[in-house]
Protein backbone atom coordinates (compact mmCIF):
# COMPACT_ATOMS: atom_id res chain seq x y z
CA UNK A 1 0.00 0.00 0.00
CA UNK A 2 2.83 2.46 0.85
CA UNK A 3 4.35 1.69 -2.77
CA UNK A 4 0.75 1.94 -4.57
CA UNK A 5 -2.16 2.73 -2.69
CA UNK A 6 -2.20 6.87 -3.78
CA UNK A 7 -1.27 6.74 -7.58
CA UNK A 8 -3.48 3.18 -7.64
CA UNK A 9 -6.46 2.81 -5.22
CA UNK A 10 -8.43 0.78 -7.67
CA UNK A 11 -5.36 -1.94 -7.11
CA UNK A 12 -7.29 -2.41 -3.64
CA UNK A 13 -10.06 -3.81 -2.16
CA UNK A 14 -13.95 -1.76 -2.70
CA UNK A 15 -15.41 -2.59 0.56
CA UNK A 16 -18.68 -0.73 0.59
CA UNK A 17 -18.25 1.65 -2.51
CA UNK A 18 -15.36 2.73 -1.07
CA UNK A 19 -11.37 1.93 -1.98
CA UNK A 20 -9.25 0.69 1.11
CA UNK A 21 -5.58 -1.21 2.11
CA UNK A 22 -6.37 -0.93 5.63
CA UNK A 23 -7.62 -4.16 6.92
CA UNK A 24 -8.41 -5.58 3.03
CA UNK A 25 -7.20 -7.33 0.01
CA UNK A 26 -6.60 -6.63 -3.74
CA UNK A 27 -8.53 -6.25 -6.23
CA UNK A 28 -8.04 -9.50 -8.62
CA UNK A 29 -9.94 -8.39 -11.16
CA UNK A 30 -8.14 -5.96 -11.88
CA UNK A 31 -5.41 -6.69 -15.21
CA UNK A 32 -2.91 -3.67 -14.97
CA UNK A 33 -2.82 -4.62 -10.41
CA UNK A 34 -2.05 -8.08 -11.53
CA UNK A 35 0.58 -7.22 -14.27
CA UNK A 36 2.31 -5.58 -11.73
CA UNK A 37 2.21 -8.41 -10.03
CA UNK A 38 3.54 -11.02 -11.78
CA UNK A 39 6.22 -8.16 -12.55
CA UNK A 40 7.19 -7.80 -8.85
CA UNK A 41 6.90 -11.63 -8.43
CA UNK A 42 9.32 -12.48 -11.97
CA UNK A 43 11.84 -10.28 -10.06
CA UNK A 44 11.93 -12.35 -6.93
CA UNK A 45 12.18 -14.82 -8.13
CA UNK A 46 15.21 -14.52 -10.53
CA UNK A 47 16.88 -13.14 -7.46
CA UNK A 48 15.67 -16.65 -6.03
CA UNK A 49 16.57 -18.91 -8.12
CA UNK A 50 16.53 -21.95 -6.09
CA UNK A 51 12.48 -21.52 -5.01
CA UNK A 52 10.14 -23.79 -6.35
CA UNK A 53 7.44 -22.62 -4.51
CA UNK A 54 5.82 -19.15 -4.51
CA UNK A 55 2.78 -18.67 -1.91
CA UNK A 56 0.59 -16.25 -3.78
CA UNK A 57 -2.17 -16.23 -1.06
CA UNK A 58 -4.67 -13.65 0.66
CA UNK A 59 -4.03 -11.70 3.57
CA UNK A 60 -4.76 -12.73 6.85
CA UNK A 61 -7.70 -10.77 7.17
CA UNK A 62 -11.32 -10.68 5.52
CA UNK A 63 -12.37 -7.69 3.26
CA UNK A 64 -12.12 -9.54 0.05
CA UNK A 65 -12.89 -7.00 -3.12
CA UNK A 66 -16.75 -6.61 -3.83
CA UNK A 67 -16.74 -4.50 -6.74
CA UNK A 68 -18.74 -5.35 -9.43
CA UNK A 69 -16.22 -7.25 -11.41
CA UNK A 70 -14.71 -9.46 -8.40
CA UNK A 71 -18.99 -9.31 -6.83
CA UNK A 72 -19.48 -11.10 -10.65
CA UNK A 73 -16.95 -13.62 -10.85
CA UNK A 74 -17.96 -14.56 -6.60
CA UNK A 75 -21.27 -14.98 -7.43
CA UNK A 76 -20.44 -17.03 -10.69
CA UNK A 77 -18.34 -19.07 -8.69
CA UNK A 78 -20.18 -19.56 -5.66
CA UNK A 79 -17.77 -18.24 -3.54
CA UNK A 80 -15.28 -15.68 -3.24
CA UNK A 81 -12.65 -18.66 -3.69
CA UNK A 82 -13.74 -17.72 -7.45
CA UNK A 83 -11.82 -14.33 -7.88
CA UNK A 84 -8.97 -15.43 -6.10
CA UNK A 85 -8.36 -18.80 -7.69
CA UNK A 86 -9.04 -17.19 -11.40
CA UNK A 87 -6.02 -14.76 -10.42
CA UNK A 88 -4.05 -17.20 -9.38
CA UNK A 89 -4.34 -19.32 -12.31
CA UNK A 90 -3.37 -16.44 -14.29
CA UNK A 91 -0.52 -15.91 -12.49
CA UNK A 92 0.77 -19.37 -12.64
CA UNK A 93 0.27 -18.85 -16.39
CA UNK A 94 2.63 -16.29 -16.81
CA UNK A 95 5.27 -17.22 -14.21
CA UNK A 96 5.18 -20.68 -15.75
CA UNK A 97 6.50 -19.35 -19.24
CA UNK A 98 9.64 -18.76 -17.44
CA UNK A 99 9.81 -20.00 -14.49
CA UNK A 100 8.47 -24.19 -15.38
CA UNK A 101 9.67 -25.56 -12.09
CA UNK A 102 8.12 -23.05 -9.95
CA UNK A 103 4.61 -24.33 -8.29
CA UNK A 104 2.01 -21.43 -7.04
CA UNK A 105 0.93 -21.83 -4.06
CA UNK A 106 -2.45 -20.65 -2.55
CA UNK A 107 -4.75 -20.49 0.36
CA UNK A 108 -8.32 -21.86 0.79
CA UNK A 109 -8.62 -19.96 3.89
CA UNK A 110 -11.67 -18.42 6.27
CA UNK A 111 -13.33 -16.23 3.37
CA UNK A 112 -11.73 -18.63 -0.04
CA UNK A 113 -12.10 -21.57 1.92
CA UNK A 114 -15.16 -22.94 0.11
CA UNK A 115 -14.33 -24.11 -3.30
CA UNK A 116 -15.54 -22.31 -6.85
CA UNK A 117 -18.66 -23.96 -8.87
CA UNK A 118 -16.21 -23.26 -12.02
CA UNK A 119 -12.52 -22.41 -11.95
CA UNK A 120 -10.00 -25.37 -11.16
CA UNK A 121 -6.58 -24.82 -10.31
CA UNK A 122 -4.02 -25.31 -13.20
CA UNK A 123 -1.43 -28.04 -12.97
CA UNK A 124 1.23 -25.82 -11.66
CA UNK A 125 -1.06 -24.57 -8.45
CA UNK A 126 -1.06 -25.76 -5.13
CA UNK A 127 -4.27 -25.39 -3.13
CA UNK A 128 -3.20 -24.76 0.75
CA UNK A 129 -6.47 -26.21 2.77
CA UNK A 130 -6.64 -24.31 6.16
CA UNK A 131 -8.19 -25.84 9.06
CA UNK A 132 -8.18 -23.11 11.44
CA UNK A 133 -12.03 -23.53 12.22
CA UNK A 134 -11.85 -27.04 12.65
CA UNK A 135 -12.84 -28.17 16.37
CA UNK A 136 -9.87 -31.21 16.95
CA UNK A 137 -12.06 -32.46 19.68
CA UNK A 138 -14.39 -33.37 16.97
CA UNK A 139 -13.88 -35.99 14.06
CA UNK A 140 -13.39 -34.45 10.91
CA UNK A 141 -16.76 -35.79 9.37
CA UNK A 142 -18.50 -34.75 12.76
CA UNK A 143 -21.28 -32.21 13.04
CA UNK A 144 -19.10 -29.60 14.21
CA UNK A 145 -16.28 -29.76 11.56
CA UNK A 146 -19.24 -30.28 8.64
CA UNK A 147 -18.70 -27.61 6.51
CA UNK A 148 -14.77 -28.22 6.67
CA UNK A 149 -15.08 -31.55 5.59
CA UNK A 150 -17.43 -30.10 2.63
CA UNK A 151 -14.96 -28.20 1.50
CA UNK A 152 -12.34 -30.80 2.21
CA UNK A 153 -14.24 -32.92 -0.13
CA UNK A 154 -14.68 -30.24 -3.21
CA UNK A 155 -10.96 -29.37 -3.54
CA UNK A 156 -10.29 -32.99 -3.50
CA UNK A 157 -12.11 -33.44 -6.63
CA UNK A 158 -10.67 -30.07 -8.26
CA UNK A 159 -7.76 -30.10 -6.86
CA UNK A 160 -4.21 -32.48 -7.84
CA UNK A 161 -1.94 -30.57 -5.49
CA UNK A 162 -4.16 -30.35 -2.11
CA UNK A 163 -1.84 -29.80 0.85
CA UNK A 164 -3.61 -28.89 4.43
CA UNK A 165 -2.44 -26.17 6.65
CA UNK A 166 -3.41 -28.18 9.83
CA UNK A 167 -3.59 -25.94 12.78
CA UNK A 168 -2.62 -27.75 16.02
CA UNK A 169 -3.04 -24.68 18.48
CA UNK A 170 -6.48 -24.19 20.46
CA UNK A 171 -6.77 -20.43 19.49
CA UNK A 172 -9.65 -20.45 21.83
CA UNK A 173 -7.87 -22.41 24.77
CA UNK A 174 -3.91 -21.92 24.03
CA UNK A 175 -3.14 -24.17 27.54
CA UNK A 176 -5.62 -27.12 25.92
Amino acid sequence: PQKYFADHPEWFSEIKGQRTFKNAQLCLTNEDMRREFVKNLKERLRLNPQATIASVSQNDCFNNCTCPRCRAVDEEEGSPSGSLLRFVNAVAAEIETEFPNVTIDTLAYQYTRKPPRLARPRPNVIIRLCSIECSFSQPLNGERNKAFFEDLQGWSNIADRLFIWDYTTNFAHYIQ
